[in-house]
């Protein structure tokens, strides 16, 4: 028995007891009503603000808001639910290619990187496609 109390769960304070809601800091229940995930790796590397040479920034996970009130971290594109005969509402859980944003602190320049770039699927049913800058008619 552990002589610890589980920490609280920040934002409705019931003990948290497993080691995924200890490491985002939310419990089950709050992390699926407000698309609270733990933070992926960071993919920004560790520069100055291109900007103004700044320092300091707050890294944040966009979150998206489904039709039926569910929230989940921003994605490049999201699975197409449904079948050929009925296709359902998007699932803003469900995606590719999480964003995460850097704000710079000092002149609040914004910075976008994406997690699995290489796993987003392209077509216009996913609103993407490929961009080759490689392949220019100046060559």
């Amino acid at each position: 028995m552990s002589l610890v109390a589980d920490p609280p769960c920040a934002l409705c304070g019931d003990n948290l007891t497993n080691p995924i809601e200890r490491s985002r800091r939310v419990c089950d229940d709050c992390a699926a009503k407000t698309g609270v995930v733990v933070l992926p790796p960071s993919q920004r590397d560790r520069l100055p603000c291109a900007k103004c040479r700044g320092s300091k920034f707050v890294r944040a996970i966009p979150r998206e808001l489904g039709a039926d009130r569910t929230a989940g971290p921003m994605f490049a594109a999201y699975q197409i639910p449904g079948t050929s005969q009925r296709i359902d509402p998007l699932d803003p859980r469900r995606g590719f290619g999480v964003l995460e944003a850097y704000i710079c602190k000092g002149c609040g320049f914004v910075e976008w990187y994406c997690q699995d770039p290489l796993e987003i699927p392209i077509g216009p049913e996913y609103m993407t496609e490929d961009v080759d800058l490689s392949t220019t008619p100046f060559r």
